[in-house]
């Protein structure tokens, strides 16, 4: 009779060890990420960009105001419609590039 090879025992890894032995039939899990250390906005910027939005929707509300009646008292508008459309109005806020809200903040 012929010598049958043993299975080797699976290999465990230590905490912190990386390069532990992966079994061939799975993917590694992927990694995401790190979370950057600076905040995407600083507090400045951020204020700005909220006195834009506020300035933004004062100037389109008030422009058109005719139309935005007509949607507030259309059959089908109602309590959900009102954040949908402020949600739309603000998206529209965000198309501008900066230079273009610099221009607009510094005259106004």
């Amino acid at each position: 009779m012929g010598k049958s090879k043993k299975p080797k025992p699976a290999t465990t890894a230590s905490p912190g060890d990386t390069h532990a032995a992966e079994s061939p039939h799975e993917p590694p899990e992927p990694t995401l990420p790190s979370r950057p250390e600076q905040p995407v906005f600083q507090n400045n910027d951020a204020k700005e960009e909220t006195d834009f939005e506020a300035f933004y929707l004062k100037q389109v509300t008030a422009e058109f105001a005719d139309d935005l009646d007509k949607l507030r008292n259309a059959n089908d508008f109602n309590e959900k419609s009102m954040p949908v459309l402020i949600d739309a109005l603000k998206m529209t806020a965000r198309t501008y590039s900066e230079e273009e809200k610099a221009k607009v903040m510094g005259v106004r």
